[in-house]
């Protein structure tokens, strides 16, 4: 694993690019899905809890220099990813496909749900109730994810989930 650790981390620059400068403007609702998120679920379920900690905080730096809200970013992404990894299976285990697949979009539930709920009491950029905020961008924004982590895993990570 460790010799891939560079390589998810120009994966992670990438994403938090397309994330910052493509993903956001599309929305529905105002809630736009969370590409960093997903990734973020993908290395909290393929490492261990030490590395999924790591990205999430380096995400939380990305998001927080693109976005300016360098604090709340860092606290919300490695608190996701911290959540993440608890769907981790095993490189022992004898899970197969379908399992793994299973745990990764749990992982990308949590991790968006945490992530959410940090950073809608942490921010509220439109003067919406806290409540209001958890429920419609939280779950949203988490429909959003596994859906968009539905594709992701029939094109491209099943592959990727085996190892």
């Amino acid at each position: 694993m460790t010799r891939n650790i560079p390589f998810y981390l120009v994966v992670l620059c990438i994403v938090s690019l397309m994330q910052e400068f493509g993903f956001s403007h599309l929305t529905l609702f105002k809630v736009s899905f969370d590409a960093v998120t997903i990734f973020l679920a993908f290395i909290a379920i393929t490492t261990n809890q030490k590395t999924s900690m790591s990205f999430g905080f380096a995400a939380g730096v990305l998001a927080g220099l693109l976005t300016g809200n360098m604090g709340l970013q860092m606290l919300a992404r490695t608190v996701g990813s911290f959540v993440a990894s608890f769907f981790q299976t095993p490189k022992e285990s004898h899970a197969t496909i379908k399992q793994k697949s299973r745990r990764f979009y749990g992982a990308v539930i949590a991790a968006g749900l945490c992530t959410n709920a940090i950073l809608a009491v942490g921010e509220n950029p439109l003067g919406l109730s806290l409540a209001y905020r958890l429920v419609v961008f939280g779950l949203l924004e988490s429909l959003f994810n596994i859906i968009l982590a539905l594709i992701l895993n029939r094109l491209f990570l099943r592959k990727s989930l085996v190892n």
